[in-house]
């Protein structure tokens, strides 16, 4: 059989067999497929063409290959958070011509952690930015934390609490997570630099939600701005803050139906 035939009957033949989540990864187009252990072998010489990308198999040349039988082994997604992909195909000999099977030990390995599709979109978008960018996000960024602390500083019993608020641009941003350090004196909040994407309200309800443990009354008073930063850490984490249930009181007591369908919605997802 042609070698070009041949690649393109085992790439159909590939997919076609696949899981559906894998398929899915794949057809997203964000994922870069990696072969192992796929080759073809030519029929005339014994020579061996190791197929290790999709690129190898357009840019396959054209000549006479043997017809072993492929087996479709296994699907390693260990490698999701690099967006790759690998598919182990083994073959052997086969008297019969062409034939594709799955083995009966199929198995598609998960990620050893889970990362959503938001979190990967804000890790690209943070990869991408450039230096003037970067400046125009930090820039931005302070100038609603300032305005905000202005604000809280306003609340009863805020007047006189020492607190700071930085994006600190070296978090791991494989772990979306904000970290409050606090001595006698002085409170020190580090937001994940992820958040430098996120809108207005999503970062003040992130401050009030980061000083709430302080003082009740900001939970009170920002409880629509934390429900914010509550559905966007949903979107990021696929988890749900323990804060909501608070704010499902509040908003229960002043009867906020709004804000109800907002922490059904978010509980929801």
């Amino acid at each position: 059989m042609d070698s070009k035939k041949l690649i393109k009957k085992i790439l159909i033949d590939t997919y076609k067999n696949l899981d559906e989540y894998s398929k899915d990864l794949i057809r997203s187009c964000d994922f870069e497929v990696i072969f192992k252990d796929l080759y073809i072998i030519e029929k005339n010489t014994g020579k061996k063409k190791t197929l290790e990308h999709l690129e190898d198999c357009e840019s396959l040349l054209s000549f006479e290959a043997q017809e072993r039988k492929y087996i479709l082994k296994k699907v390693n997604l260990d490698n999701y958070f690099k967006n790759i992909i690998e598919i182990f195909i083994s073959s052997e000999a086969s008297e019969n011509g062409y034939i594709f099977k799955v083995d009966e030990n199929y198995k598609v390995i998960m990620p050893s952690k889970f990362m959503t599709y938001e979190h990967r979109e804000r890790i690209l978008e943070w990869t991408e930015l450039s230096e003037e960018e970067l400046d125009k996000k930090l820039e931005d960024f302070y100038e609603i934390v300032d305005k905000e602390i202005e604000n809280l500083k306003k609340l009863d019993g805020m007047e006189y609490y020492n607190f700071v608020i930085y994006a600190d641009v070296f978090m791991d941003l494989d772990v979306i997570e904000n970290i409050v350090e606090r001595d006698s004196d002085m409170t020190i909040i580090w937001i994940h630099p992820l958040y430098l994407f996120s809108s207005e309200i999503v970062i003040r309800g992130i401050i009030a939600y980061e000083l709430s443990s302080y003082n009740k009354k900001i939970i009170e008073k920002y409880y629509r701005e934390i429900i914010e930063y509550c559905k966007e850490y949903k979107k990021l984490s696929n988890k749900n803050l323990n804060i909501l249930k608070k704010i499902r009181d509040i908003a229960l007591k002043s009867n906020d139906k709004e804000a109800i369908n907002l922490i059904n919605e978010i509980e929801g997802m």
